[in-house]
């Protein structure tokens, strides 16, 4: 197989409510998709979302790199197996770990295509069907009790909660008054997006001791590593590295220092599904279980991240719910690679990401 042609164009995501986080606040994103064309007439699919505040990515960056960058490495490059194109590809720019996934995706979709499996299974995966939390944005407490009642009556059987932005008192109020309205029946995963010092972080997880947590995602700030490490040390609630976790390397320290208990693999941090398999398998060497989450991403990144969680039997948790957030007019199986009800994702068996362009 030889990439003939590279095609990018935008494709524009609404979701149906404003997503708040203690980082952002979003209620649309214009996704960056590629299309590679071979020499055999596939067309591999794949996607970037733009993600500042996490992955320093912009929509303009994103072009830039596949389009100035990329591009000429791969135009009349051959495909093996093994994908060894893309260990150069990595190399090429520091950073730009989105635009780096969206052209792995779109590798991996054609490489799937070509051996007539669906991706999940192409990886070595055999379920087609995903249950993913639901994440609660920041808000008033009201509101959120309120948003976490209609999501468990729905059909969601855990949760994901945002939080970050109060003071000490309230953050732990907001957990106490949602476990309450729900006669403490449902897990939460709570996640701070940054927003803690390690002081306020070790503060807030003792009051919860009594709540059922499944765990707490990056409660300090990304490069605080000493301070994730202190956090773990001083809670019996495991601590999950996000927003310090991108590539192998940081894995790799993460580990070796025990920062922390868990670890979260976003295709748009890693630059794809080659690295993410690698924080993987490395984590499992280790007995370090993962959760396979997202950005606000389009619907070939989330049907590449849904494939990449369903490949790997040793993923434990999946926070996937973006598809639940989209605004669902005109959407259909063909567009997302995906059916959607009541917390489950399952997956198509077409080849591929089993989606059209």
């Amino acid at each position: 197989m030889k990439i003939v042609q590279v095609q990018t164009k935008i494709i524009p995501i609404q979701l149906n409510a404003p997503f708040k986080t203690a980082l952002r606040e979003v209620q649309s994103v214009d996704v960056v998709r590629v299309l590679l064309h071979f020499d055999n007439g596939l067309v591999g699919i794949g996607e970037a979302a733009p993600t500042k505040v996490i992955t320093g990515d912009t929509e303009e960056s994103i072009l830039q790199a596949i389009n100035e960058t990329f591009t000429p490495f791969l135009l009349q490059r051959e495909v093996d197996e093994e994908l060894s194109l893309l260990d150069d590809l990595q190399n090429l720019l520091p950073h730009n770990t989105s635009p780096k996934a969206a052209i792995d995706i779109a590798l991996h979709d054609a490489l799937a295509k070509a051996h007539q499996q669906p991706l999940f299974q192409f990886l070595g995966g055999s379920k087609p069907e995903l249950e993913t939390d639901f994440t609660i944005s920041v808000g008033s407490r009201e509101k959120m009790v309120a948003d976490a009642k209609a999501k468990v009556a729905s059909g969601f059987q855990s949760l994901k909660i945002k939080l970050g932005l109060d003071d000490v008192a309230e953050e732990v109020a907001k957990i106490r008054s949602i476990n309450q309205a729900l006669a403490g029946k449902i897990p939460f995963r709570i996640d701070a997006n940054q927003g803690w010092s390690k002081e306020e972080a070790v503060a807030i997880l003792n009051e919860w001791q009594d709540i059922p947590i499944d765990f707490v995602e990056q409660p300090v700030p990304a490069a605080d590593f000493e301070g994730l490490k202190c956090v773990t040390e001083h809670t019996k609630i495991p601590i999950m590295a996000d927003e310090s976790l991108f590539g192998l390397a940081d894995a790799e320290k993460l580990i070796t220092n025990q920062c922390c208990d868990l670890l979260n693999i976003k295709l748009m941090k890693s630059g794809g599904i080659k690295e993410g398999l690698k924080i993987y398998r490395l984590a499992a060497a280790h007995g370090i279980d993962c959760m396979v989450g997202s950005m606000i991403e389009g619907y070939a990144g989330m049907a590449a991240a849904a494939h990449f969680a369903a490949s790997q039997p040793g993923i434990r948790f999946y926070d996937l719910d973006v598809p639940f957030m989209w605004e669902t007019k005109n959407l259909d199986v063909q567009t997302s690679g995906m059916t959607i009800s009541a917390g489950k994702l399952k997956l198509q068996r077409t080849p591929g990401l089993g989606i059209t362009d």
